[in-house]
Order: structure tokens, then C-alpha cells, then sequence
């Protein structure tokens, strides 16, 4: 449990921040979504889509460098090792590492200036993203994800208003997102930054020390989110270098909003990762599995009921939002239903293996599933096209799962005994 000032706001119940959380989250992601709609209907056609869609995929993999996917670590960090301010300070850092890296990449591997330009604009909303997200690791860490729950819900009706209007009334997609990362901007500096500051001071600076610390401690935990949302996000760019950006548009109008499947997913376990840290902490291994199993049970279920419920309203949901020219790609639905749902499982078990502090195993089950998307993506693609993305990308999250699976088994089954930085049982100061 997060320790309570007098002037600080007393947690909520678990039932109490899943609620809002995943209330206001899954209003956040399907407002996103949305802007993939209206990028096809405004536009009149998928090439714009097909552009957004490379931006979103190259920003999810800007992400994990720009978060330093340190927000497990962050809220587990039950001993207080660095303050919320330390973490605040140092996702500057890596927002400025993060494009550092990708700007670079965006230039190298975009087909012309024209998309470079719209990816690098889609950057700066997804910078601000990043800022907001350690914003709401100290929320999480005062377990008031009731805070986080209202931001995205406001801000993703500010984000695609700002986007709906733009694109309406200019045509330009690089105008509608540029107004899109207005709107966050606005939203973290206007919200979240106050909500952030009721914990505690959030006054920037950090030591030389810490930051090498800090970027040496959870490189492989950087490392390893940044392999599997990669898996993802190179699958897709392999099928648009390969058949087109309109062909990648097209992919993008049925798969986006199954990935709201995988948000719900994340946004029901992540009120539990706090407890699981605490009782990871304490070296309560028995309830520490049990509350695992408990979360894992509900995620799979939530998952596999998915499949045959949405399945049979494919066809009419897709129709209604894009017209007849959607018909002929409807089928993919359930194929990427279930691949949205592995990409949630392999983030449930990279989250438990980063509180059991075994980084090295969530490297080495994330380098798992990206090798085999880079081994499978040409030939699968080539002989399934758009399918062929579904594929890789579920062969690739099982094999991972497996592997996390077998590495967690084995962290339940140690004595939890520290075992240094790269694979603590907890933080040590």
C-alpha cells in the first residue's frame, strides 16, 4: 500500500481503480480508434489511413524507448528507492533518448518526405504520451487510478475532436495530428500534472548517478517491451513495404479496433499489479501465485469470450462504419482477435516477471517471440498477405508466453532471496 500523508488522497479499493481505470482507458483507445475511421471517411479512401498507420506503428515503438517501459517498475517500487520526482525527471531523459533513436529510423526507413513529415508530427503526441504515462505511475503508486480514468477519458474526446475537425476543415492529415498532440499536451499540463503533485513535490532534478542507474537497471526491461511491441510494429511495416501503404490502410481498418480487445485486457489487470508488487515484496509466494493465477484466469477468459461474441458482428459493425468496400477484408476479424489477445497475454507475463525482478528473463522471452516474427514475417506474409500479418505476430506472442511461463514458474518456485540489479527479487537501495 502506498504510505498517506495527511494532505495526501486516500486510496481506493482495487474493485474501485480497475472500474475507472479501464473505463476511462478503453474510452481513451477507442477514441483512438476512431481516428482511424474517420482518417478513412474524411479522406475517401485508405491511403491516408495507411499513413496513419505506419505513424502509429512506428510511435509503438518509439514508446517503450520514450517510457523506458519503467511504469511496472515504477509503481512496484514498494521500498520508496527513488521518488516520484526522481521518476518524473528521468522520463524526460528518455523522451529525449527515444527520439534520439527513432527520429533517425523514421528518416531511414519512410518511403517518402511526405509520410516522414506525418510520422514525425505523430511523435510528438506520442512524446507527450510518455510524460503523461509517469504522470499516472504516480497516481497508480497512490493506488487513485480514478485520476487516470477521468484524464483519458477527457482527453480522448479532446484528442479527436481536435483531430475531427482539423481533418474536416483542411484535409490535412498532418494538421490533424498536429491537433491531436495540441490537445494532450494540453490535458497533461492542465490535469494530470496537478492530480500528480497531491502525492508529493514533483520538482525536476536527478543526479548523474541515478540516471546511469536508472538506464542500466531496466535496459533489459526497455529492451525487452521495445522487442515486443517491435514484433508487432515490424510485422506491419514488413506487409506495407511489401504491398503498399493503401494495403497496410485496408489491414489497419479491421485490426485497429480489435485492439481495443487488448487494451481492455491491460486495463483489467493493471490495478492488481500493486498487490501482486506488495505481496512479491513481503515474499509471500503462495498468494502471490494464487493472486496471479486469479489475474491470468480472468485475462484468458475475458480474452477467449471475445472471439465468438464479436466474430458474428464483424460483418455488420465493419460495414455500417466503412461502407461495402470493407467487405472483401472483414474475414481477418477473428484472426486478429485472437493475435490481440496473445499480445495481452505475453504484456500480462512481461509485467509479472518485471515484479519478480527476473529482467533477464523478460529479455529472453521477448527476444524469443521477436526472432521468430523476423524468421516468419516474409515467408507468412508472402504466402497469406494480409493474414499472414495474424500469423507471425501469434505464433511469435505464444512461443513468448510459453517461455515467460516457464521463467515465472521458476521465479515462484525460489526462495526470494535478493539476486542482484539485473534479477532482484525487489529493488535494493
Amino acid at each position: 500500500m502506498a504510505q498517506q500523508g495527511d494532505s495526501q488522497p486516500r486510496p481506493l479499493s482495487v474493485r474501485r481503480n480497475m472500474l475507472f481505470n479501464t473505463i476511462g482507458s478503453l474510452a481513451y483507445q477507442g477514441c483512438l480508434w476512431l481516428t482511424t475511421v474517420l482518417v478513412v471517411t474524411l479522406s475517401h479512401g485508405y491511403g491516408d489511413s495507411g499513413i496513419l498507420a505506419l505513424a502509429m506503428a512506428i510511435g509503438n515503438m518509439f514508446n517503450p524507448i520514450a517510457t523506458y517501459s519503467m511504469r511496472t517498475y515504477q509503481v512496484s517500487d514498494v521500498e520508496g528507492e527513488y521518488t516520484q520526482a526522481t521518476y518524473v525527471t528521468f522520463r524526460i531523459v528518455t523522451i529525449g533518448i527515444g527520439a534520439a533513436i527513432i527520429v533517425p529510423y523514421t528518416l531511414i526507413t519512410c518511403t517518402n518526405v511526405a509520410t516522414a513529415v506525418t510520422v514525425l508530427i505523430y511523435l510528438i503526441f506520442k512524446a507527450d504520451e510518455a510524460f503523461a504515462d509517469v504522470l499516472y505511475g504516480v497516481d497508480q503508486r497512490g493506488e487513485r487510478m480514478d485520476y487516470i480514468g477521468k484524464s483519458q477519458l477527457a482527453r480522448g474526446v479532446l484528442i479527436l475532436a481536435a483531430f475531427a475537425s482539423l481533418l474536416s476543415l483542411s484535409g490535412s492529415l498532418d494538421a490533424a495530428v498536429a491537433g491531436m498532440s495540441v490537445a494532450g499536451i494540453a490535458m497533461t499540463f492542465a490535469y494530470d500534472l496537478p492530480h500528480a503533485r497531491r502525492f508529493g513535490p514533483l520538482s525536476l532534478g536527478i543526479t548523474k548517478g541515478q540516471v546511469r542507474r536508472l538506464l542500466a537497471r531496466c535496459l533489459p526491461v526497455m529492451v525487452s517491451v521495445l522487442l515486443w511491441s517491435s514484433t508487432v510494429s515490424l510485422a506491419r511495416q514488413c506487409f506495407s513495404w511489401m504491398y503498399g501503404e493503401e494495403a497496410l490502410g485496408q489491414y489497419a481498418a479491421v485490426a485497429t479496433p480489435a485492439t481495443l480487445v487488448q487494451a481492455a485486457a491491460r486495463f483489467l489487470y493493471s490495478p492488481v499489479l500493486v498487490p501482486l508488487a506488495d505481496l512479491w515484496g513481503k515474499e509471500d509466494r503462495t498468494e502471490f501465485k494464487r493472486y496471479c493465477n486469479r489475474a491470468l484466469v480472468v485475462l484468458l477468459a475475458s480474452a477467449a469470450a471475445m472471439v465468438p461474441v464479436l466474430t458474428p458482428l464483424g460483418n455488420v459493425f465493419y460495414e455500417l462504419i466503412y461502407g461495402p468496400t470493407i467487405s472483401s477484408f472483414v474475414y481477418l476479424f477473428p484472426y486478429v482477435l485472437v493475435s490481440v489477445g496473445l499480445i495481452a497475454l505475453m504484456g500480462f507475463l512481461t509485467d509479472v516477471l518485471i515484479i519478480c525482478r527476473d529482467l533477464r528473463g523478460v529479455l529472453a522471452a521477448n527476444a524469443a517471440a521477436f526472432a521468430c516474427c523476423a524468421a516468419l514475417m516474409v515467408p507468412l506474409e508472402r504466402a497469406l498477405g494480409m493474414n499472414g500479418i495474424n500469423g507471425v505476430v501469434a505464433v511469435a506472442m505464444a512461443l513468448g508466453a510459453v517461455c515467460a511461463c516457464l521463467l515465472l514458474r521458476r521465479n515462484m518456485r525460489s526462495d526470494g532471496a535478493p539476486q542482484g540489479p539485473e534479477g532482484a527479487s525487489r529493488p535494493t537501495r
